[in-house]
């Protein structure tokens, strides 16, 4: 039976933010989930293995179909497909990458893409796993990756077994509990945003990466308040974060590339240490309150938005984000997500060794703030996007501010006495 699955209202939010401007499409809501690594790989090979990895998992290669409350992912029955670029991009942010900003479009496909950067200079790879936040989320598109190079090694590929919808697995956990009120908006960690010019415009954000390099235990947890702590230095008092979690774990044995990433609020007051932080965590968990509707659609039935035009739904979302951006103020400080401790080995194959890997932030037009932080043998992958308003050079500030705090105040390790 081919495979399908209904297209959810939070889905629905991420394909409405589609647009065209001076004739070209854009996808801002993207997964891209990059694998550094030597510069030799095997393209043939590598086409191969995605090949066989994206029919055992279809939710890879799905397109969109139907309209209003109709629609829905249907297997394309094409191959995600295998791009080469010889580029000179050296994976530390935004600036001279425009391959990361070609769309995904959703009626026409592909919802996913494989990017192949070859760095002659720096004798380096990337592999980028590139998908439409419509159709996959960051889980999935690590899952299919994780595929791909077990077809590449020459092993059977896990696959997806179901096509159940985040809405379905939220309604099973908790039965659609609403969240509750987050208070006031608060403003962005980088403080208040500037006017830009219309030649800016065309970048409409900016991220950076940076590497932290040890074992940092509770990173999540310190990278969240020294980010607060910027934020208070800034003048603003008011931090609250979001949290993606994944919901995978309730139901055992569920694989799938789909979007099944829930979230919770976490607020940071003056006195909030990491363990505050980490009780907060566990205790909302416990709750299941990553399963809860969020708190924009408490006034709206949200089954009902699937019966709003998308254009209705893209535009509504453009005046909010005009506004954001003029007036500083967010629902949410910052989104952080944590992949935790991601086992390169399983990035590796046919000649290519993976050294690290990260997730580029998605851009989230409303958002102030997206973090992302992956974990290797190395070290930490620290990676911020924000709107250019709230940039021009704030980003990385409060980049090396996290950083350098997080290394001055680790514990000395203790040396062993004199003999």
């Amino acid at each position: 039976m081919t495979y399908q699955r209904p297209l959810s209202t939070i889905e629905r939010y991420y394909v409405s933010c589609d647009s065209k401007k001076h004739g070209q499409h854009l996808t801002p809501c993207m997964n891209q989930m990059v694998v550094e690594g030597n510069f030799d790989i095997d393209v043939k090979a590598f086409r191969r293995a995605t090949t066989k990895a994206s029919y055992a998992n279809p939710g890879s290669r799905v397109k969109l179909k139907g309209h209003l409350g109709f629609s829905r992912w249907v297997d394309s029955e094409h191959s995600t497909p295998v791009r080469v670029i010889e580029s000179d991009w050296d994976g530390l942010s935004n600036d001279n990458a425009k391959f990361l900003q070609d769309p995904l479009p959703v009626r026409t496909g592909p919802t996913s893409e494989v990017l192949i950067i070859l760095n002659k200079i720096l004798d380096k790879s990337f592999v980028i796993f590139r998908t439409h936040h419509g159709a996959m989320d960051g889980r999935g598109t690590l899952h299919f990756a994780n595929d791909v190079f077990r077809c590449l090694r020459g092993e059977e590929p896990i696959g997806e077994n179901s096509n159940i919808t985040d809405m379905q697995l939220a309604k099973s956990l908790n039965n659609h509990a609403k969240a509750t009120e987050l208070g006031p908006d608060v403003a962005a960690p980088t403080g208040q945003p500037t006017v830009i010019s219309e030649s800016e415009k065309q970048q409409t954000s900016r991220w950076i990466r940076r590497s932290l390099p040890g074992k940092h235990k509770g990173v999540l947890a310190k990278v969240a308040l020294e980010t607060a702590r910027f934020t208070r230095l800034k003048g603003e008092n008011s931090v609250r974060f979001q949290i993606p979690v994944d919901m995978r774990p309730h139901q055992e044995g569920l694989n799938s590339t789909a979007n099944l990433t829930g979230g919770i609020v976490v607020d940071v007051n003056l006195n909030t240490d990491a363990e505050q932080w980490n009780q907060d965590i566990r205790a909302q968990l416990a709750q299941k309150k990553e399963a809860e509707i969020p708190n924009f659609f408490r006034i709206f039935p949200f089954q009902l938005l699937n019966w709003v035009p998308r254009k209705t739904i893209h535009n509504s979302n453009s005046r909010l984000v005009e506004k954001r951006r003029r007036h500083g103020q967010f629902r949410t400080t910052g989104v952080i997500s944590n992949l935790g401790l991601l086992k390169v080995e399983q990035f590796s194959g046919e000649g290519f060794n993976a050294i690290k890997c990260y997730f580029i932030p998605p851009e989230f037009d409303t958002t102030a703030l997206f973090i992302t932080l992956a974990g290797h043998p190395g070290g930490v992958e620290i990676l911020m996007r924000a709107p250019i308003e709230l940039d021009g050079g704030r980003v990385e500030e409060l980049l090396d501010f996290v950083i350098h705090n997080i290394e001055h105040t680790e514990p000395t390790p203790k040396q062993p006495e004199p003999a």
